[in-house]
């Protein structure tokens, strides 16, 4: 993490939370640093998101403050529990992706479990013969499987297809 910093997706989820960004820009606007000039001078999400991700890199001081900011405001100040223990059923991607740089917990995508937890979900990558459904997995539905409709019937409900 420190040497990639956030994926774009994990900024994306981070710059659609005013209140973390504004925060954030705030608390380094008053800090006692090169950088505060830079973010009291600035107020537009675009222009704060531009230098955190710039910053986050290089100064400890932003990278220090945006984690807080995330661990104080999203999870509330609970990054030593469990994420299943925060009670978020379907939290977003970049929401996970800064649980997991936090905390270090792997969080399966699909449910929010810790990796390797798995319910019953099948995780073999090969697809399964023809006909036959993976275990643990909702069938697809396709349009071969819808029922042949009578198409006079339908029609007649509306007059051939103009209305009444």
């Amino acid at each position: 993490m420190a040497r990639t910093g956030p994926p774009a997706y994990a900024w994306d989820w981070f710059a659609r939370q005013r209140l973390l960004w504004r925060e954030v820009r705030s608390r380094l606007a008053v800090a006692s640093s090169p950088a505060a000039a830079r973010y009291a001078a600035v107020d537009e999400r675009t222009e704060v998101l531009a230098l955190l991700r710039v910053d986050y890199l290089r100064d400890d001081l932003v990278r220090g403050t945006v984690n807080a900011v995330v661990a104080e405001y999203a999870f509330l100040g609970r990054t030593d529990a469990r994420f299943a223990e925060l009670g978020l059923t379907s939290a977003p991607r970049g929401m996970r992706w800064w649980w997991t740089a936090l905390t270090g917990e792997e969080v399966d995508q699909r449910t929010g479990q810790r990796t390797g937890q798995r319910t019953g979900a099948d995780t073999s990558t090969s697809p399964p013969p023809d006909g036959e459904q993976p275990t643990g997995q909702a069938s697809q539905l396709s349009l071969d499987e819808l029922a042949e409709q009578d198409v006079r019937l339908a029609m007649d409900d509306v007059h051939e297809g103009y209305g009444g």
